[in-house]
């Protein structure tokens, strides 16, 4: 990034940039420990320093909290997870020996029903035959031994350990059963049962009598492991913009292994992906009809909560700032929440960090929308001067802080909302924002 001149240091917004890359430079063992890790049943065995065991733990520390600001009871026990703990002495000798002793200590303290081993990069570059050990103690113990030799780092990140582990139980532990009718099997992670994704399809599939039985991978017992493919319908847990990513993969090979009607074209994420997404649950009972009626006992439900907070939102000049590429970010549901809560959109900004290629696609989404709104005269601002624009505007919604600027902000979730529950919960942050005593600024989350 070029060094700001003088005059444009004085122009410009202290901004908390986030970065991202197109590939993540995470490791592949704690995909293959969030895979299994809350499957009661199960131990997991991380060949590997300490350290690598510890990284995981923060992970679903991190969750843990994320859980708790949503205001959720976490009602599950993880699995045990163990490290071999090497050391810098195994990294000549090998560390097979120590592998070998803790999965004799795993399964004299715990007894699991199965077992899952994962290669650190310090495995992958000392060459244990991770894959033989696993093997033996298969025999050894007359228990399934499932082995992912990524080696940490070496063999990918994090979505591949996720999705190798998945397709290993896939393929040792499920096949094509009569489907029992009503029962729906959730696909992918999302915070788990409690989170917010899971919680909402839940509720929108009861309209249908469609009962989810279980969440998978990471969250069904080894022992119902088999049942599975009973399951009359598969709702992946996705995102527009990512359906070429593992999960959508991993979702398709399921159904064409097991024979499991799925719904994978359209995710209940913004307000006219959930009413698609619900006409294409409704044509999977049969009942279109059904699917028009829930759209709009959802409609009403928005309706009637904007009537509510009309008196705080009505004509409130809201600017919304993109930094997000449209890889992670569609503004179209943003500006359709501010239209609906009746704000006045009084700009479109782009914040620097954007490439070329991404403002240019940002743009265009944000002309498209223009267009379809008949809101032609909202001026998108990428030249970087939009102070004066934000000194006028009553709050900003903004995927990027934008620390000590005196306007306030709402930070766009940067995991989107699912459902009618997700369009609620955001509109009723931003009310709650403009509702603040005093003077401007200040950041809500949703």
């Amino acid at each position: 990034m070029k060094k700001a001149n003088n005059s444009e240091q004085k122009n410009s917004l202290a901004t908390k940039w986030l970065f991202t890359k197109n590939r993540s430079c995470s490791c592949t063992m704690p995909g293959v420990w969030r895979a299994v890790s809350f499957c009661d049943g199960c131990a997991v065995i991380f060949h590997s320093p300490l350290g690598c065991a510890h990284v995981a733990t923060l992970m679903d520390l991190g969750a843990q909290y994320r859980m708790i600001g949503d205001h959720q009871n976490e009602n599950l026990d993880a699995v045990p997870m163990v490290s071999s703990n090497l050391q810098e002495k195994d990294s000549i000798f090998g560390g097979v020996e120590k592998l070998r002793g803790c999965i004799t200590h795993v399964m004299q303290t715990w007894q699991p029903q199965c077992l899952i081993i994962a290669t650190s990069c310090v495995a992958g570059v000392i060459g244990d035959d991770v894959e033989q050990e696993a093997e033996d103690a298969e025999k050894q113990y007359h228990i399934p031994v499932l082995c992912v030799p990524y080696g940490g780092f070496l063999g990918g990140e994090y979505s591949d350990g996720y999705f190798q582990t998945v397709r290993l139980i896939m393929e040792r532990f499920i096949k094509p059963q009569p489907k029992v009718p009503g029962r729906v099997l959730l696909f992918g992670d999302q915070m788990g049962p409690c989170g917010q994704y899971a919680r909402e399809v839940k509720r929108l599939l009861r309209y249908f009598d469609l009962d989810v039985k279980w969440q998978f991978p990471g969250y069904v017992p080894f022992a119902e492991w088999g049942e599975l493919s009973t399951a009359s319908l598969l709702i992946p847990l996705n995102y527009a913009g990512q359906t070429q990513g593992g999960l959508e993969k991993t979702a398709a090979e399921w159904t064409e292994w097991f024979d499991t009607p799925s719904i994978r074209d359209v995710y209940p994420v913004g307000w006219q992906n959930t009413c698609a997404w619900l006409r294409k649950i409704a044509e999977f009972v049969g009942d279109k009809a059904k699917g028009e009626t829930v759209i709009q006992l959802e409609e009403k439900r928005l309706h009637d909560y904007v009537e509510s907070i009309l008196p705080v939102t009505k004509n409130k000049k809201a600017v919304l700032g993109i930094g997000r590429g449209p890889r992670w970010y569609n503004p179209a549901e943003t500006l359709n929440t501010m239209r609906r809560m009746q704000m006045e959109i009084a700009a479109v900004i782009l914040y620097d960090k954007l490439m070329a290629e991404e403002k240019e696609t940002v743009i265009a989404a944000v002309e498209e929308w223009k267009k379809a709104s008949q809101l032609t005269d909202i001026p998108i601002i990428a030249d970087g001067n939009y102070n004066n624009c934000l000194e006028q505007a009553d709050v900003l919604l903004t995927t990027d802080e934008l620390p000590g600027n005196p306007v306030r902000q709402f930070f766009i979730p940067m995991v989107p909302l699912a459902g009618t529950d997700g369009e609620l919960i955001v509109m009723r942050t931003i009310y709650r924002l403009l509702c603040r005593y005093g003077n401007k600024g200040g950041i809500a989350y949703a």
